[in-house]
């Protein structure tokens, strides 16, 4: 599982600027820890961020018999919808 990680629910922030209510609270998320959490079901788990290592643990990732989650960081910028 790959997880894209900015420290905010970017997508309802997106909507809230198409709606017009931009400021909805609860759409920032940090301290948001993926891989310990992942870890803590017993799932393997990395925080990458290099484009080499993420396509090695990727490759990796499906000779396992377990799940993994990578957690790739990405642009907190809102995106609009339109």
């Amino acid at each position: 599982m790959i997880v894209l990680r900015n420290d905010e629910y970017c997508i309802l922030k997106s909507f809230a600027v198409l709606e017009k209510t931009p400021g909805v609270p609860g759409l920032d998320i940090p301290g948001f820890d993926p891989v310990s959490i992942a870890k803590g079901y017993g799932c393997d788990s990395e925080r990458l961020e290099d484009l080499s290592a993420i396509k090695k643990a990727a490759i990796a990732a499906w000779a396992k018999s377990k799940p993994t989650v990578l957690e790739i960081p990405i642009s907190a910028q809102v995106p609009p919808l339109i």
